[in-house]
């Protein structure tokens, strides 16, 4: 990729309906949001998370932003998404990079054994978590930043830090060697 990776990779939170998802989408575009990762765990339909990837894409072209898939690699080879988001549940899955070169792959990671295999399989950016205590997952404890710090050590690929962040986090994302904050709530609903 040409140009630089920007603070903030948002992900797509709670929406009613498409025009719903596509006003949030652009109010976060317009809030200068430049990485988008459409997530949608609840819809399961292959044409409605097509038709929502199609309303992103078009949004983020016209905003100049990225926007990467949490979805399967065949849905995504369907779509004009610029790249392809693997969680940790499926990472193991993939002996080989999914997507093409020239087509970015971001990654979900929870362990050293998470950021490894995702580098092995050319991840062009990464996401670890959690951070901080986040309320979608109480019952799992934050790293900190410290422990952040030390797993990204000698990691290339741009590192966003996700788990609890706020705006506010994104000065001690950058202090400890991250590329900045990942987030839905505080990004997406701003």
């Amino acid at each position: 990729m040409s140009r630089p990776f920007p603070d903030y990779y948002m992900i797509t939170g709670k929406f009613i309906d498409h025009d719903d998802f596509s006003n949030k989408l652009e109010a976060a575009l317009k809030n200068g949001n430049r990485i988008v990762q459409l997530r949608c765990k609840t819809i399961r339909d292959a044409d409605e998370y097509l038709a929502l990837a199609n309303i992103a894409a078009a949004l983020c072209r016209q905003y100049d932003a990225l926007l990467l898939l949490a979805t399967a690699a065949e849905l995504f080879g369907r779509s004009e998404a610029d790249g392809l988001h693997l969680s940790s549940d499926v990472l193991n899955q993939y002996s080989s990079r999914p997507v093409a070169e020239g087509r970015l792959l971001s990654v979900s990671c929870h362990t050293r054994e998470d950021m490894q295999k995702a580098v092995q399989l050319g991840a062009d950016i990464l996401l670890l978590s959690p951070v901080k205590a986040t309320s979608s997952h109480p019952d799992i404890p934050g790293i900190g930043w410290k422990k952040f710090s030390e797993m990204i050590a000698g990691v290339d690929q741009p590192v966003y830090a996700l788990g609890g962040m706020k705006a506010e986090d994104l000065g001690d994302a950058k202090k400890v060697g991250g590329q900045g904050i990942a987030a839905i709530n505080a990004l997406w609903n701003q």
